[in-house]
């Protein structure tokens, strides 16, 4: 592990008038001492809210970690100290892994029984997973030198990215803008629901909220302190309070049709820009199904929220078990969701009424989903088809990228299980792309942002400058032209891609 020189420093607390925030005699009330306890923070640095939690059991299968050695002894250290920032990220990935495991289910990582993880890299303001570990850094900010491996919001979404490898693996390779979108956005889903597990942060939540829940909160604000670091250089490429909020307006757009980069406030076919409008989605269920389940629809619990956060992951993961991979990925996960809650009415109008109006299913489409859900019915009585660990591989015509030859890429083919679409501009239902369009898209947008490593591949006359840029794709050469290769899913703390 490489040791940062300056200590981390939380960023000054924010006003006690924003919504969503924890009061300030709560940020800073001392942290407990006990014995085999450890000290962390409830969600991101920013908060600053302390929790204090069994040292957790890093070899606990079946969702391993190999964390760096020699490793620091259970104990209440201090904020700023590379001890607390070892055992924070301990508590945040155990909490993570132990939630995911159980409802996906999981039996072992794409890399195998135990996942690496490397707490800083060296310095950058960036996290990734790279399907052999989840990687950490520490970077400039304002208020000092920060750690990415210290906010559980970036831990518990690099994680996200493992947990939906190791269920759904031929996501990984796909060309496809929504498919890339996705795994974006599962990662800050995972980020929120592990957040949600911890009761002292339910209770926060809904007593800043004041019971309605789908607003503006700590909860919905992902990464604060990474954001506030970004936006000291780069003031228009995150959200104005966090890097990412869920708490959102956006509407379906054929990422096809969108700029390649685009300031915050806009969508773009980025996919860390493109996730959030799922992401916002999903949150605004959650927000509806609360309010719709809770016996006080106006003042929900903790144990409601808990409840209902569960069964609508739940939901979501049968979903994405059972979506084809095809381009319009999102209007697939949208369909198999309302599939997936059967007859429950509450649930299935609360999906249904949030993705129409979000667009990412068309009107036409869900009202025709009562007849798929008793197809599904009766499919499911059928052996599951396993998980695929690639897909359907074609060729792109590729001279414009300077190739000599074909380049193949793993497409979003797939036979459509659900036959829906998202919705246009004027609400009708869309024409979905074919996986080869979708493809094209999605590598001139690589090439676009300078995220793919030319290797040998393409002669340096014929590159395009990507300003260092990390790369999450890199070219092989094969028999008739190259092979188009994910390196990795990264943070992605701006939608300009600053990592590098």
């Amino acid at each position: 592990m490489v040791q940062a020189l300056v200590k981390s420093r939380k960023a000054p607390t924010k006003p006690a008038s924003t919504a969503g925030k924890t009061k300030t005699s709560e940020k800073n009330k001392p942290f407990p001492q006990a014995s085999l306890t450890v000290n962390s923070w409830e969600d991101d640095p920013e908060s600053g809210v302390p929790l204090t939690a069994p040292a957790p059991d890093l070899a606990k299968t079946p969702l391993a970690f190999t964390f760096p050695n020699p490793a620091p002894k259970p104990d209440t250290y201090p904020p700023g100290t590379s001890q607390f920032r070892y055992w924070t990220a301990a508590v945040a990935l155990r909490r993570g892994a132990d939630y995911w495991a159980r409802r996906v289910p999981l039996k072992r990582w794409q890399a195998g029984s135990s996942l690496k993880v490397i707490l800083d890299l060296g310095e950058d303001l960036n996290a990734y997973y790279n399907r052999t570990a989840l990687v950490f850094f520490h970077g400039p900010s304002p208020t000092g030198t920060i750690y990415s491996g210290e906010s559980p919001d970036v831990a518990c979404h690099e994680l996200g990215h493992a947990v939906l490898d190791a269920f759904k693996p031929e996501l990984w390779g796909a060309a496809s803008q929504e498919v890339a979108a996705f795994h974006e956005s599962f990662g800050d889903i995972s980020a929120i629901m592990s957040a949600i597990q911890l009761p002292s942060l339910r209770n926060a939540i809904l007593t800043a909220t004041g019971g309605r829940f789908y607003q503006n909160s700590r909860l919905s604000r992902l990464a604060e302190q990474l954001g506030n670091a970004i936006r000291a250089s780069e003031p228009g490429s995150v959200d104005p309070d966090c890097l990412r909020n869920a708490v959102n307006s956006f509407t379906y757009q054929d990422p096809a049709t969108l700029p390649s980069r685009a300031p915050a406030v806009q969508l773009s076919s980025e996919p860390h820009s493109f996730s959030r409008l799922f992401t916002g989605a999903f949150f605004e269920i959650l927000g509806a199904s609360l309010a719709a389940k809770a016996a006080k629809p106006k003042q929900p619990n903790e144990q409601e929220l808990l409840s209902v956060a569960n069964d609508l992951a739940g939901f979501l993961v049968e979903a994405v078990k059972s979506s084809s991979v095809v381009a319009n990925w999102y209007a697939q996960v949208a369909a198999a969701m309302v599939v997936a809650a059967g007859s429950d009415a509450i649930y299935t109008s609360c999906i249904k009424g949030v993705f129409v109006r979000r667009g990412i299913l068309s009107l036409h489409s869900a009202a025709s989903l009562p007849d798929v859900a008793q197809v599904a019915a009766l499919a499911a009585v059928q052996k599951a088809t396993p998980a695929l660990e690639s897909l359907p591989t074609i060729g792109l015509s590729a001279p414009h990228y300077g190739l000599d030859g074909m380049l193949f890429v793993e497409a979003a083919v797939q036979p459509r299980q659900y036959l829906v679409t998202s919705a246009a501009t004027d609400a009708t239902p869309a024409t979905a792309p074919s996986g080869s369009a979708a493809a094209m898209a999605f590598v001139d947008d690589l090439f676009t942002r300078g995220r793919i490593d030319y290797g040998e591949v393409v002669p340096e006359k014929y590159r395009l400058g990507d300003g260092g840029r990390l790369k999450t794709h890199a070219l092989v050469k094969v028999d008739g032209g190259a092979r188009l290769q994910r390196r990795l899913f990264d943070c992605g703390l701006c939608a300009y891609g600053l990592g590098h």
